[in-house]
């Protein structure tokens, strides 16, 4: 299973997220998926795959890709939702495939 870490380019913690569900700051907007849990950990599915994102540790935020079609496919979700958390919080995201 892909898993990855999302964390500001700057080192520095995350900004609050503005008010609103995860869901609906972090679901991707490039591919259709399914709203499982949105709560403290946003879990979706898009085809095949289950995503779970949650927030970890002070500054990084976990994605984790369970039944991906491709590493391809997981890469560009996990893409996705830094760009969306990004762009959520006014910062530069990092994000970096940690398990396979």
């Amino acid at each position: 299973m892909p898993e990855y870490t999302i964390s500001p380019e700057n080192g520095d913690d995350w900004p609050s997220l503005p008010v609103g569900g995860l869901a609906h700051h972090l679901l991707p907007r490039s591919v259709p998926s399914e709203v499982v849990t949105d709560s403290d950990v946003l879990v979706f599915r898009v085809g095949g795959a289950t995503v779970s994102t949650s927030w970890e540790l002070a500054g990084t935020w976990y994605v984790g890709i369970e039944g991906a079609e491709s590493s391809e496919s997981a890469d560009l979700v996990a893409a996705e939702i830094a760009q969306r958390l990004g762009d959520a919080t006014g910062t530069r995201p990092v994000h970096r495939r940690v398990t396979d």
